[in-house]
């Protein structure tokens, strides 16, 4: 008790601002210990005839306390829910992994195993508890089109052997972009972006999952299944679905005790047992990629006799490793952002997305050296954690361990489960990733005028009156190259698209007023109402008359110059002035990048007009930096 007293009383005499900000963050954390050093230390102190104090519920929305402030009940009622959480997620990873493995041309064993290694190194080490990792479909996507379909289903393609090298460059790559701040990035991905992103994943998803319900002939043909099995499936479905999507809205206890995705692979398991009693069948996990003995532990990929390491001495074969890894790179640092920004929604909670990537490109750095095809955020694994109630580390940690121990033994359990309940799981997923809203946004941009989206109505849903038509295309352009392409394209798209549109409205923003002195021999150009950039630098010399103005001529911006074509239109000005004899000054009234100190001053602006990189006057004052005073309201 003394001690921590004392840890408190040195700490928090601490002179706040003659810190550095480590120093500060040290200084508070040790604070915070102290002080629940000294609430634990009233507990003690307590009389043990005192009531136990109740456990305190958790909003949804609040963040999760410390583990020292939590009672013994919150304690076991985290533990419970997270590993529970972490269970029935790995129940959907290890089938969704398969057919990732699948859609990338590799063994499932490669996909298995890239699964439980990235999604504990990030579920440990990331910075957005309660996301989901592992081999996803956006890098399975990719990987595709460098390989070739094996010969054999469940096979490798030819060339698999480029794909390490890249998976561990992709992570390199990675951490290059951790270390230059990338992650700041995402704010450029608007919501129209975001909107399309969640929508085309959806029908991503939703495609997907119809590959339990396909079948082959004969002749190798696709086909569908039908009769009692067809009906069979859509049962257990249909059954998996309504227990994950209403269960949890009973109001009983009883309904909250296991997750509602959990409870919906007992009941379809329970419901295959009994059909499986009556001479009937559906396809589980066992029936369509049976886990076995056989690679259950990861080697170093160039220590595994099935690979060829002389592919990698193979004409063009450092060039497609380089490109690969930087598209995998791409898309795994974009989509994981974009999830980041999901799941922060969902949970309500903060990220640090820095730690998100460089735990990422760690993680792919492991995955590819033991033969991985490595991964990144998963949406559909991370929505089913956050809206299972799943906040912490614990469950992304469990479901990577879970994965890791059936693929390394207790597989049989898994074999059991039926396919169509992860497909009815799955689904629920799909409808709470959709933006549905979106759907009126979409139908209002074809009505052509407000008041004739007041008047429309879409049942009993009103047609959103304010649309903005090209968030409109943005959306569905991103939808779409979402689910015809990959989510690296689309997203670079959409960002491409929102920034044309916000550089053209600001182009047009931006006025110039002419006010010529009362004795004619100045005249003022005011430029208002935006910035002097790329956008409106050809077209701003059309608000000068060269030719009509006088001797002395002062234009008055808002802001500074803010590229180097509104530095070169500037100079083009003063050209055509010099050239008729005339003298341009240029007085900005705020500065871009105003100094605080004598050494951040540029040479230019102390130097006062003759010195100006514009070539004009921007004050007779002999200040570092120099804005005019405030324009008159006349002005």
């Amino acid at each position: 008790g003394f001690g921590a007293r004392f840890f408190h009383a040195v700490f928090a005499r601490m002179d706040h601002h003659a810190l550095p900000a480590e120093l500060e963050l040290a200084r508070d954390a040790a604070v915070h210990h102290a002080e629940s050093q000294l609430t634990m230390i009233a507990d003690v102190h307590t009389s043990p005839t005192s009531a136990p104090r109740a456990p305190t519920a958790r909003k949804d929305g609040e963040p999760l306390p410390a583990w020292s402030q939590m009672s013994r009940a919150d304690r076991l009622a985290y533990v419970k829910t997270e590993v529970l959480l972490g269970v029935v997620i790995s129940f959907a990873q290890v089938p969704e992994s398969v057919s990732f493995a699948f859609l990338a041309h590799v063994r499932p064993a490669v996909a298995l195993h890239s699964a439980w290694i990235v999604g504990l190194v990030c579920a440990l080490f990331g910075g957005r508890p309660g996301m989901i990792h592992g081999a996803s479909g956006a890098f399975a996507a990719v990987i595709a089109t460098f390989l070739s379909k094996p010969n054999a289903l469940g096979e490798s393609g030819d060339g698999v052997e480029l794909l390490f090298p890249s998976v561990m460059l992709a992570g390199v790559l990675m951490g290059l972009v951790w270390l230059g701040g990338g992650a700041r990035f995402v704010t450029m991905i608007g919501e129209p972006v975001m909107v399309g992103f969640c929508n085309g994943l959806a029908i991503v998803i939703f495609l997907a999952q119809l590959h339990p319900f396909r079948a082959h002939d004969e002749a190798g043909r696709a086909t569908w299944k039908g009769g009692v099995e067809l009906g069979l499936m859509l049962a257990i479905m249909t059954v998996s679905m309504l227990t994950m999507e209403f269960v949890p809205k009973i109001p009983r206890a009883w309904a909250k005790m296991l997750p509602s995705s959990l409870l919906a692979i007992v009941i379809a398991s329970a419901l295959e047992l009994l059909i499986r009693a009556h001479g009937l069948r559906t396809d589980t996990i066992g029936d369509v990629a049976r886990l076995s003995d056989e690679s259950r532990f990861p080697i170093p990929f160039f220590l595994d006799a099935r690979y060829d390491l002389a592919v990698l001495r193979r004409p063009g074969a450092a060039l497609q490793i380089v490109k690969q890894a930087c598209i995998l790179c791409l898309v795994g640092v974009v989509e994981s952002l974009m999830t980041t920004e999901v799941v922060t929604e969902l949970v309500k909670t903060p990220a640090n997305q820095h730690a998100v990537i460089s735990a990422m490109g760690a993680a792919n750095c492991i995955a590819g050296f033991l033969g991985g095809m490595g991964g990144n955020a998963m949406i559909a694994l991370s929505q089913i954690n956050g809206l299972s109630g799943g906040k912490g580390r614990l469950a992304p940690a469990t479901t990577a361990l879970c994965v890791m121990g059936c693929v390394m033994g207790a597989y049989p359990l898994l074999n059991h489960v039926p396919i169509s309940a992860l497909t009815g799981v799955m689904l629920v997923v799909v409808v709470h990733t959709f933006r549905w809203s979106s759907l009126g946004y979409f139908v209002a941009a074809l009505v052509p005028t407000a008041e004739q989206r007041a008047r429309c109505r879409l049942g009993r849903l009103r047609l959103p009156v304010a649309c903005d038509r090209w968030d409109a295309l943005v959306a569905a352009l991103v939808t779409a190259v979402t689910v015809a392409c990959n989510l690296m394209y689309a997203v670079v798209l959409g960002v491409v698209l929102t920034a044309v549109r916000f550089a053209w409205d600001a182009s047009h923003r931006l006025h110039v007023s002419r006010e010529p002195s009362a004795d004619g021999r100045s005249v003022t150009y005011t430029a208002r109402d935006g910035h002097l950039f790329f956008g409106n630098a050809l077209r701003f010399g059309r608000w000068f008359d060269f030719d009509a103005d006088p001797q002395r001529v002062e234009l008055r911006i808002e802001h500074d110059a803010s590229d180097l074509s509104a530095q070169t239109a500037l100079k083009k000005l003063r050209g055509e002035y010099e050239a008729r004899g005339k003298t341009l000054h240029v007085v900005v009234r705020r500065a871009l990048k105003p100094a605080t100190s004598p050494s951040c001053a540029s040479p230019s602006s102390s130097r006062g007009g003759s010195g100006s990189s514009f070539g004009t006057a921007r004050s007779a004052s002999a200040a570092p930096v120099v804005s005019a005073p405030p324009a008159p309201a006349d002005a």
